[in-house]
């Protein structure tokens, strides 16, 4: 007797009448996650007291340049508590709206935004450098953010920018298809963001910040999102549709005591948080390794 021969699947996937089920291949969880929040945005006599507390439960930090917030003081001080927390700094950039902390619209052409771009990054730098420390990032702040992830010729536009300034600095923003391509133009890298504390719409954009929504289980609803997208890369959409998300960064806010909390919780998700500049040398060290 001739043993049975096993079935072929047809082009759809059945076998003689039996729907083959195939499971989905699960996404591994993010390991290497950095962690990011704004700092030192000072004005006046006004301060921020729950900086010092949020930095160890980071692994990256953006650091306001003076137009919407910050003042030189201000930087050297965050510039000495990034050092003595052993976290990565970046340049917070945002218009000059010091009134409006950066959030009110304002255009500039394109040659002026460069010029902006530039003038805040030579700013932290110069006080950076003074203390042995480099730019790794740069961040968007307020609506300059906005129009990074949504606006092609802004983003390019600070790509370029930035490029010109280093072809080592990442930018940050959310993550997008728009800030790919313009870093990609630039040939610089993107440091794809998610923003745990805001509700995702179905194209990838984030809703404004309702303290009537979103303040209400604070950081219950955060932590639930960061989670996430470190365990699956997707997130749930206000709709309860859910996206795929490349995340490289997780964006947390800085001004309150639940955002310390918040902090100290997502750290505690991510099994070894890495600033975001630290992976492009991973392989050069790989490639020296081969030869030792």
């Amino acid at each position: 007797m001739r043993p049975q021969q096993p079935r072929r699947p047809n082009q759809r996937g059945r076998v003689q009448g039996r729907v083959v089920q195939r499971r989905p291949v699960p996404t591994p969880p993010k390991m290497h996650l950095d962690i990011n929040c704004d700092i030192g945005q000072s004005l006046g006599i006004y301060k921020n007291h729950y900086e010092e507390s949020i930095v160890p439960y980071v692994t990256s930090i953006n650091i306001a340049c003076g137009m919407h917030a910050g003042d030189p003081l201000t930087i050297a001080k965050v510039i000495d508590l990034a050092r003595n927390h052993n976290v990565s700094i970046g340049a917070l950039i945002g218009y000059p709206d010091l009134l409006g902390n950066g959030e009110r619209e304002i255009y500039f052409d394109v040659d002026e935004l460069r010029a902006m771009v530039l003038y805040q990054l030579g700013a932290l730098h110069a006080l950076a450098h003074a203390k042995g420390f480099d730019i790794r990032h740069v961040r968007a702040h307020g609506f300059l953010y906005r129009q990074v992830y949504t606006d092609l010729l802004i983003a390019e536009t600070v790509a370029k920018a930035v490029a010109e300034f280093s072809k080592w600095i990442t930018l940050v923003g959310l993550s997008s298809q728009i800030l790919y391509n313009a870093c990609s133009n630039a040939n610089i890298k993107a440091g794809q963001e998610v923003q745990i504390v805001r509700r995702y719409r179905r194209d990838g954009t984030i809703l404004p910040f309702s303290t009537s929504i979103d303040g209400k289980n604070f950081i219950e609803q955060s932590a639930k999102r960061a989670r996430e997208v470190i365990q699956t890369g997707r997130i749930t959409c206000e709709d309860k549709s859910r996206i795929s998300l490349n995340a490289d960064t997780i964006h947390v806010p800085s001004d309150t005591v639940e955002s310390v909390e918040l902090a100290r919780t997502v750290r505690a998700l991510i099994t070894d948080p890495k600033p975001l500049h630290l992976d492009k040398y991973d392989k050069y060290i790989a490639d020296l390794g081969e030869y030792n």
